[in-house]
C-alpha cells in the first residue's frame, strides 16, 4: 500500500537559481518557487518540503550589478534582492530568466506590473494572470481576518471598557444591534469627562459602508479601522486590552510568630513584602521595648550582679537556683536572704546544728527541749543581748 503524498504547491513561477547570502562564500543551487508573496527554496524540484522561505513584505528593490562588477564576476546574469533587514544575491542561467524573476518579484511585492518590461506576449500574459490570483488571495485573507479591536460586547459594555481602560485605546468595533451590521464606538476625554460616539457600518457585497455624509466604502473591516485612524490624524487608537494573566508562579508564606509575609517565585530569591494581616498577631516595631516582665527580670539579675538574658530555675528539693543562657551551660548562683529563706549548707546536717544549739544552752545553764522551747530561748538570748 503506497503512502499518499501531499500535492505539489502551485507556484506562480519556479526555476533553479543560485543563491548566496551575505555570510556565504559560494552560490548554492536550489529549486526556487514564488508562492503568494514569498520565495520558497527546495533542495531539488522533487522535494515538497522547503528548506527556506523569504517574505516579500519587506521588499525594497531588485538591482542588476554595474558594468565594473560584471567584469569581475564569473557570470553576467546576476541580480540582488534588497529587503529592509538583509540583502540576497542570485545568479541565473540566462538573461531572460533574470528578467522574469525580477518582474515576478516586483509584481507580487507591489501588486502591480512594473513599466518598461521587455517580455514576450506569452510570459506577460502569465504574469498578469498571476497578479490577479494574488489579489484575489489577499482579499480572501483580509475578509477572514478580524481586527484585534473587535469585541463581542454590547453598547454599554463597550462604553465601560473604553472609559475604564483609556491607556488601551479609544476605538473598538462590536456587533450591531440587528446582528447584521457593525458598530464603531469611540471615546475621547475632554478634561475630566468622556465624549462617547457610535457609528454604524453596513456590510454589502462590495465591502463595508460607513454611514457618514458622504458614505465611505471600505473593502474590509481593517480598512474601516484605518479610515477612522487616518481621518483623525491618529487621535483614535484601536483598543487592545492588556493581558490579565500572570507570567510567573507566585507562592506566599506567612510567618506564624510575627505575621511577616514572604512572597517567593520558583527559581528566584525570596522577597519579603510587608502585608497587614488580620488573622495573625500584630508585628512589633524594632524600636519598641520588650514587655515589662523581661525588663523586671533583667533588673533583678543586675541587682545580683548577674548578666542579663538568662533564665532562672529553682530546684524544689534543695532550693538551689540555677541560671541558664541559650547555648550555655547552667551556672549556679546563690540567692541572698532578701529573696528567700537562707539555705543550709549541704556538708552540715540538720541534727548537728541542733546539737550545737543545745551545747550553747547548756553553757548558759538553760534547759534544752523541743522546737518551741528553742525558739523561746533564742528570743530570751536576743533580748538579753539588746539590754
Amino acid at each position: 500500500m503506497s503512502r499518499l503524498r501531499n500535492p505539489a504547491p502551485e507556484h506562480y513561477y519556479e526555476e533553479y537559481l543560485y543563491k548566496k547570502d551575505v555570510n556565504d562564500k559560494v552560490y548554492k543551487k536550489l529549486w526556487v518557487g514564488l508562492l503568494g508573496n514569498s520565495l520558497r527554496f527546495y533542495s531539488n524540484h522533487k522535494d515538497l518540503r522547503c528548506v527556506d522561505c523569504i517574505s516579500l513584505e519587506n521588499f525594497v528593490s531588485t538591482e542588476v550589478p554595474s558594468i565594473q562588477t560584471k567584469a569581475k564576476s564569473s557570470s553576467e546574469f546576476l541580480f540582488s534582492l534588497s529587503l529592509k533587514d538583509k540583502e540576497i544575491h542570485f545568479k541565473t542561467q540566462s538573461q531572460e530568466s533574470r528578467e522574469m524573476w525580477r518582474a515576478y518579484i516586483i509584481t507580487m511585492a507591489e501588486l502591480s506590473i512594473p513599466p518598461g518590461l521587455t517580455l514576450l506576449p506569452g510570459p506577460m500574459l502569465a504574469l498578469k494572470e498571476a497578479l490577479e490570483k494574488e489579489k484575489e488571495r489577499q482579499m480572501q485573507l483580509e475578509d477572514t481576518e478580524i481586527p484585534s479591536c473587535f469585541y463581542h460586547v454590547s453598547r454599554m459594555e463597550a462604553e465601560t471598557l473604553l472609559k475604564e481602560n483609556p491607556d488601551c485605546g479609544n476605538i473598538l468595533l462590536r456587533p450591531g444591534g440587528n446582528q447584521q451590521s457593525i458598530s464603531v464606538t469611540t471615546c475621547q476625554q475632554n478634561h475630566r469627562s468622556f465624549v462617547l460616539k457610535h457609528y454604524k457600518v453596513n456590510q454589502e457585497q462590495n465591502g463595508y459602508v460607513i454611514q457618514l455624509e458622504p458614505p465611505v466604502i471600505c473593502r474590509t473591516l481593517a480598512h474601516v479601522v484605518n479610515h477612522f485612524v487616518k481621518s483623525t490624524n491618529n487621535c483614535l487608537i484601536p483598543f487592545e486590552k492588556h493581558n490579565d494573566y500572570e507570567n510567573r508562579i507566585e507562592v506566599i508564606y506567612v510567618n506564624e510568630e510575627d505575621g511577616e509575609v514572604t512572597v517567593r517565585y520558583p527559581q528566584d530569591k525570596p522577597v519579603a513584602v510587608p502585608i497587614t494581616s488580620c488573622n495573625g498577631p500584630p508585628v512589633l516595631p524594632r524600636d519598641r521595648p520588650l514587655p515589662e516582665q523581661p525588663k523586671k527580670t533583667n533588673e533583678r539579675q543586675s541587682a545580683l550582679k548577674m548578666p542579663t538574658g538568662g533564665v532562672i530555675r529553682a530546684n524544689e528539693e534543695d532550693g538551689e537556683v540555677t541560671v541558664r543562657y541559650p547555648q550555655d551551660k547552667p551556672v549556679a548562683v546563690p540567692i541572698p536572704s532578701c529573696i528567700g529563706p537562707p539555705l543550709l549548707p549541704r556538708d552540715r546536717p540538720l541534727h548537728d546544728q541542733r546539737k550545737k544549739t543545745n551545747e550553747r544552752l547548756s553553757a548558759l545553764n538553760m534547759p534544752t527541749g523541743g522546737l518551741d522551747e528553742e525558739l523561746k530561748l533564742k528570743l530570751q538570748i536576743r533580748r538579753a543581748m539588746v539590754e
